[in-house]
């Protein structure tokens, strides 16, 4: 068991590596798109970005997860192969029939999102970007499957500052706005899509197996609802504030959650993508129940502590990054949408159970209740509170969905979570910021020293609220003193 943590904590650390240069660099455009674009155009740029995502996540049917359980499952390499062939050529078959029906259509689209017609370009541009992005998805989770991290991150990195040197042509020296973001997207996709061809060949016999494309339309059937309603449960508020606000609304609050979406990235992210595999491999592993309850112990304090620290420090990163006043609102929208997330990681590994005994449709009705219940909320606390609404809607549905997950999936696969353990962390964490607020009318100085204090009281008291059991202590105490010895050894 002990290898397969350090496997999972391993590959964790190479895609969080990779994961952060993904949030750094969109945290080098968020400055540019502050000055360049107005809040009220940072709005419709937002509501695009979003259909993109639900456009991937929809039009994708969640054949990647199919894939990667199957070939976990077959260790035959011809097997695979041909398991590999019947995703991409399903998928390849959806973009057409997508890119058919929906390209003649972009003056429609135009015209219900902004009134006008001369947007019909930018989804043009969307549709072709969204493509290329699905099609992608194949090769990169074969790299998953095959544990092969680093190339993985080599790949996305590279297009990630592909996008972000494209995106600084198209704004500051072709200044042609939003457009000019999607452009840099399309083409950053297709040249990925390029480099991955050969990965693409080399993995595929081109034989079509039916068997398992019935198997993976049944498996996969029940996560398009999942993710569908997944993607409206975390983006869908945007929709319902433009309802009954206006755009400039939009804005602060996406700008909120790009913030803390830095826990989505740079942790959750990272996590399911070397964790997904391994638990496939671990299912029927004697010690797999243990591995799992020590998993999302250390999984949740990582979680609470990302979103700790953003929370406090969102304020300040606000006036580093933007010279735009307006922007700085959303620095008050964060702590709610950080806790999302943190409750968001938790039912993941939740979920997990119903991968195990492939009975995911119990994915689909739960994450079906939780949209209904946010929703219902966003109706009736938007007009009320505005984004605060938005913000507090989106934290029950996320607690609501982490604790159905929670009493289902121990029906099917039952697993000893310490509960009491990740309850006093939350807890803790929440009284720890409660505790900040207290800081806000101190000089920048004192009010950044006071906040550093609070994030480091959060690890300290967990130690005296008995977080970590004896046997941990005892061989953090071995790390320790292993690397002041390795130290002592250097200088010497």
């Amino acid at each position: 068991m002990q290898s397969r943590i350090k496997d999972t904590l391993k590959h964790s650390m190479i895609y969080s590596i990779g994961n952060l240069s993904t949030k750094i660099i969109g945290l080098v455009l968020l400055p540019l798109y502050t000055s360049k674009l107005s809040l009220l155009n940072y709005g419709k740029f937002t509501i695009l970005e979003i259909t993109s995502l639900f456009m991937v996540m929809v039009f994708s049917l969640n054949i990647y997860s199919a894939m990667l359980r199957w070939c976990a499952e077959d260790e035959n390499r011809n097997n695979q192969k041909t398991i590999v062939f019947t995703a991409f050529s399903t998928l390849v078959v959806i973009i057409a029939f997508l890119n058919l029906v929906l390209i003649p259509l972009r003056n429609s689209f135009s015209n219900l999102y902004f009134g006008t017609s001369e947007y019909s370009l930018y989804f043009l541009v969307l549709f072709l970007s969204v493509s290329f992005e699905i099609i992608n998805g194949i090769p990169l989770n074969l790299l998953r499957l095959q544990e092969k991290s680093v190339k993985y991150i080599i790949l996305v990195s590279a297009r990630l500052i592909l996008v972000l040197g494209l995106n600084f042509y198209f704004l500051l020296i072709a200044n042609i706005g939003i457009l000019g973001i999607f452009l840099s997207q399309l083409i950053a996709h297709f040249l990925l899509f390029l480099v991955l061809m050969p990965l693409i060949i080399k993995n595929i016999k081109p034989q079509f197996d039916f068997t398992f494309f019935k198997e993976m339309v049944k498996y996969s059937s029940p996560l398009i609802f999942t993710t569908l309603t997944a993607m409206l449960l975390s983006l869908g508020d945007r929709f319902i504030i433009k309802y009954f606000l206006d755009y400039s609304k939009v804005g602060i609050y996406s700008l909120g959650y790009k913030i803390a979406g830095v826990i989505n990235v740079f942790v959750i992210q990272s996590f399911t993508l070397s964790f997904l595999p391994i638990a496939y491999k671990m299912f029927d592993k004697p010690e797999a129940k243990k591995f799992y309850s020590k998993i999302l112990t250390y999984f949740s304090l990582i979680l609470l502590f990302c979103a700790l620290g953003l929370s406090l420090f969102s304020r300040e990163f606000l006036e580093i990054i933007s010279k735009n006043k307006e922007f700085w609102f959303a620095y008050k929208i964060v702590p709610l949408l950080c806790l999302t997330f943190v409750f968001k990681g938790i039912q993941y590994v939740f979920s997990l159970g119903f991968h195990y005994v492939k009975k995911t449709k119990y994915n689909a009705y739960i994450v079906i209740c939780g949209l209904i219940v946010n929703f219902s909320l966003n109706f009736i606390l938007i007009p009320r509170f505005g984004i605060w609404g938005a913000g507090v809607a989106t934290v029950i549905s996320s607690v609501f969905i982490a604790v159905v997950f929670y009493f289902y999936s121990q029906k099917f696969y039952f697993i000893r979570y310490e509960i009491i353990k990740i309850l006093k962390l939350i807890i803790f964490s929440i009284i720890l910021f409660c505790l900040s607020v207290f800081t806000q009318d101190l000089s920048l100085v004192l009010r950044i020293l006071s906040k550093i204090v609070i994030l480091s009281a959060l690890p300290i008291g967990l130690y005296f609220l008995k977080f970590f059991d004896k046997v941990e202590l005892l061989k953090f105490r071995e790390i320790w003193n292993s690397r002041l010895k390795l130290n002592s050894y250097k200088r010497s």
